[in-house]
């Protein structure tokens, strides 16, 4: 004889009905944690790649290492390793609409420095449109008289600092770009630009967002300038998870014969991390080189 009557199997279907209903609410939960648990995670370990490229300015006097010589190996390179943010340096009105219309999926942000619109070299930020959206822009003089064009302190050139206020598609992380050329003569002006810069990172950036700071800089890590910028931020050739790879000198003078040993080209951070750090010394078709500066790249992550 069993020992269930027909109200005991009533029951305990009810009991199953009950705990399966209860198990697939809390499996159905488990599934929605999981997912959003993965997607906080790729979220927060999105990465960002980074360089900074002096392509040394279109002069006839270079002869075989003219831009018209050489645009043609830049562009290759620039193409082949794309960067999401690219600052450059030295580039005039030719060479910004051969990088505007040579480099597929970017667009950028910047002005010249003779005039605040379209004369003199530009320190531009490149960036590739599918991942980032430009918030805010602008750009300011290294000078006293920081919001007009003006040659500041005893430079030997007006000089400049754009910046954009980013945010990713994917992800929607926001952080400030700032890419600079920093006079080659002026002591005094490369002392006062380097606080001029802090001080208009934190005028800009109210919400303490994460700063990338690109640029050629003109001095080597051991000088003045350089320590004021590298005790306010991180470089990233020297704090990164893995050492720097590539040659320590960032600029050549278009010389293949000699090792580069002035380390002038930099990418400094705050609030990210860096993952990989790369000086890039690749060489054109003829073996020559594709400027006079080597692009520096770092691989960074939020």
């Amino acid at each position: 004889m069993s020992c269930l009557n027909t109200s005991h199997i009533a029951l305990h279907t009810n009991v199953l009905k009950h705990l399966s209903l209860i198990f697939k609410k809390v499996d159905m939960k488990r599934l929605i944690s999981l997912i959003m648990f993965v997607f906080c995670l790729t979220v927060s370990a999105q990465n960002l790649k980074v360089m900074t490229y002096n392509i040394r300015l279109a002069l006839d006097s270079d002869k075989e290492n003219s831009w018209e010589n050489r645009k043609t190996d830049a562009l290759k390179l620039l193409n082949y390793y794309h960067p999401d943010v690219l600052g450059v340096q030295e580039a005039v009105p030719q060479q910004m609409s051969d990088l505007k219309n040579g480099l597929a999926g970017y667009n950028f942000v910047g002005v010249g420095r003779d005039d605040g619109s379209n004369k003199g070299e530009y320190s531009a930020i490149f960036f590739d449109t599918a991942k980032l959206q430009v918030l805010q822009s602008g750009t300011f003089w290294l000078s006293e008289t920081p919001e007009k064009p003006s040659k500041g302190w005893d430079a030997a050139y007006n000089r400049i600092c754009t910046f954009a206020l980013f945010k990713t598609k994917k992800g929607r992380r926001k952080f400030w770009a700032f890419n600079v050329h920093f006079d080659h003569v002026g002591n005094i002006a490369r002392e006062k630009s380097a606080a001029l810069i802090l001080s208009k990172i934190k005028e800009l950036n109210t919400k303490n967002l994460p700063v990338i700071l690109t640029g050629d800089f003109n001095l080597t890590d051991k000088t003045t300038p350089m320590k004021i910028l590298s005790e306010n931020l991180s470089d990233t050739y020297r704090n990164c998870a893995q050492p720097s790879y590539g040659p320590t000198g960032t600029f050549t003078a278009f010389d293949v014969n000699k090792i580069p040993t002035e380390r002038i080209d930099y990418i400094f951070i705050k609030h990210l991390k860096c993952k990989s750090h790369r000086t890039i010394n690749d060489r054109r078709e003829n073996l020559l080189y594709p400027s006079d500066h080597f692009p520096v790249m770092a691989e960074l992550k939020f």
